[in-house]
């Protein structure tokens, strides 16, 4: 890691860090570098000015920690405005010295090519019970057969060391590979599928929350598509907790470059620890052994009589009952070195003071005690002060001791919330997914429901137990609502907002289910309302046609038609709702959409659809600029 974080920095430009120095700093170009190091562990911090924003990349390492290997944890942050966040330069070099792994997973340096013949390796991969990272699978563009193998290079360059990247090399290996992993798993058509963790494809309930990425955006956005692939990969591996013994060794990395432990605490770190008494684990070891069989010891010979043996020999078969005696040694030990060095600190720190006072005690001394007590005035206030400054001395000493156990405590408190939280994601994520079932299961419902009230207006008669004519469309993610929008609601224009509506499709892929449902709808309600405004049949807006009884409606409160005042006399907020319209719109070709409709009323994200309404104009349609995320305003962030 210094080698290569060294020759990354002076291909920048910048000097490499000298490998005798436990410190340095230099700036240069609006770049600055701090590092510091103690033995074989350290820690590096570079920070560039990006534009309107900071970029800040850390690494903390420990080589050969409680064994023959170390670990590395690189972090990326960034303020403001500061581009994409993809992986420092050094992290490939880095992946190329060695074999590095993330919970059991092979982290390589570049995309791995996988044929007909190591389809079953990458299924292993995907099915490692240990895997905590991403893993990207590129398939064959059917229209350029080069570019996988670029997309996949670029990939693995962006998320080198947060995740894994894989491309087929034909397409007999991508059919294989297909037929592994079933018809709602498989990634083919040039698109690029991301598998989380963990994965199993015989028992996987919810395909979508391993995000797939059509070809057809991939082949549209190019390299914009590939960095929200990326994004999506480093934010997976982002989020989740470094293992236990990383944790308590990358605590102790940082108290030993400021001189509050040794190489030994990090050592004591990393070496594994047994489960604690009542664990799981524990329960399990105590079942296990208590189920063992147990040899029942042979019976004695009473022909032979043992052979007394002498005092020694026998002092040395191991007793149990010495032990609480050795620890209360152990602990008097402990205390009496503490106050030899105790003693010792209060010598040296405070010998010049004593020996002032015995100076004075002497002189005073000397003089036989004439004079008008000055002399012992003086004693006896080299007396007060050298008894404060012991008295301050004990407090420090126990305010340091008092320290070092709050910051135990805070750090075990640490590592109990950490598991909390990744208890409380795992739920989140199982409520997200019976979230989006129990939508698909009422849209269904609420579409039967209108099919029987149009049959009865019809017919007057019931229609009970029969189905619709028409299955229910359900997209798996907003992309898939825009597409099929933009195939078959013929009074709808969907804008350029691709990257926008793919950023929560790749962040967010169990709710974006649940969102492109709910989209899904409110184009065809807006589809329908210019429809029949345009032919004439209706005279209001999309707020009164949702209030009416018409069958192809939303809920009037997901609608609101104008914006506040801050947003329209502030162009910072003003701007970012103004989009592109055919010059028959507006003569300028673009608009400001104050319409919009609130696909999640509220928390974060609150995705918005922002369209401007021209079904009473020349087009005789309902123009979308935005789908996405909540558009900035004076309570965002």
């Amino acid at each position: 890691m210094r080698r290569t974080f060294g020759e990354w920095l002076a291909a920048r430009g910048l000097p490499a860090p000298e490998t005798g120095k436990a410190a340095q700093e230099f700036e240069r170009d609006g770049v600055r570098v701090r590092v510091e190091r103690s033995g074989e562990c350290g820690r590096y911090l570079v920070e560039e000015d990006r534009g309107q924003g900071l970029l800040r990349t850390r690494v903390a390492y420990a080589e050969r920690a409680g064994g023959p290997s170390g670990w590395v944890v690189v972090t990326v942050e960034g303020d403001g405005t500061t581009g994409t966040g993809h992986a420092p330069g050094f992290v490939q070099a880095y992946l190329r010295t060695a074999r590095i792994t993330d919970g059991g997973t092979h982290l390589p340096d570049t995309a791995e090519e996988v044929d007909e013949d190591t389809v079953h390796r990458l299924v292993s991969v995907l099915s490692e019970r240990r895997r905590r990272v991403p893993v990207a699978v590129v398939s064959v563009d059917p229209q350029d057969p080069r570019a996988a193998r670029n997309r996949a290079d670029y990939l693995a360059g962006a998320v080198a060391g947060a995740g894994m990247v894989a491309r087929f090399a034909d397409l007999r290996a991508q059919q294989r590979f297909n037929e592994a992993m079933g018809s709602d798993l498989g990634v083919f058509g040039g698109g690029i599928r991301t598998y989380v963790a963990p994965f199993d494809p015989a028992g996987e309930s919810y395909p979508y929350r391993h995000r797939p990425m059509g070809g057809v955006m991939v082949r549209k956005q190019g390299r914009q598509a590939l960095d929200l692939a990326a994004d999506g990969i480093i934010g997976e591996t982002a989020r989740r907790a470094l293992p236990d013994d990383v944790q308590r060794a990358y605590r102790a990395v940082s108290r030993i470059l400021v001189g509050k432990a040794t190489p030994a605490d990090l050592t004591e770190a990393m070496t594994p620890r047994p489960a604690p008494a009542g664990s799981p684990g524990d329960g399990l070891r105590r079942w296990m052994m208590a189920m063992a069989p147990r040899t029942a010891p042979a019976e004695p010979s009473p022909a032979v009589e043992p052979p007394v043996e002498p005092e020694p020999a026998t002092a040395a078969v191991p007793v149990a009952e010495p032990e609480p005696a050795l620890d209360r040694r152990s602990l008097s030990l402990d205390v009496d070195e503490l106050a030899r060095l105790v003693a010792a600190v209060v010598i040296g720190e405070l010998r010049g003071e004593l020996d002032a006072a015995l100076g004075l005690a002497a002189s005073s001394g000397a003089s036989g005690g004439s004079g008008n007590g000055s002399g012992n005035g003086e004693i006896l206030r080299q007396m007060r002060t050298l008894g404060a400054h012991v008295e301050g001395l004990r407090d420090l000493v126990v305010v340091r001791q008092s320290g070092d156990q709050l910051l135990a405590e805070a750090e075990d408190e640490s590592d109990r919330l950490a598991g909390e939280m990744d208890r409380l994601h795992t739920e989140h994520e199982i409520l997200q997914q019976e979230y989006a079932e129990a939508v698909a299961l009422a849209r269904k419902l609420q579409e039967r429901v209108r099919w029987l009230e149009g049959k009865l207006a019809r017919a007057g008669n019931p229609a009970f137990g029969r189905s619709p004519d028409d299955s229910v469309f359900e997209p798996t993610s907003l992309m898939d609502a825009l597409n099929m929008a933009r195939e078959k609601l013929a009074h709808v224009e969907i804008g350029d907002t691709d990257t926008e509506a793919a950023k929560l499709d790749l962040t967010y892929p169990t709710l974006a289910r649940v969102w492109a449902s709910k989209t899904w709808d409110a184009l065809r309600a807006l589809d329908a309302f210019a429809q029949a405004r345009s032919a004439g049949d209706f005279s209001g807006g999309f707020f009164d046609w949702c209030r009416s009884s018409t069958t192809l409606t939303i809920p009037a409160g997901m609608v609101a038609m104008s914006e506040s005042k801050t947003v329209n006399t502030n162009g910072r907020y003003s701007t970012r709702r103004t989009f592109p319209v055919p010059v028959e719109v507006h003569p300028s070709g673009k608009v400001m959409m104050e319409a919009h409709i609130k696909i999640r009323k509220g928390g974060c994200p609150a995705p918005r659809i922002h369209f401007h309404d021209d079904s009473g104009g020349l087009t005789g349609k309902i123009w979308i600029g935005h789908v996405g995320d909540h558009l900035p305003n004076p309570h965002t962030n």
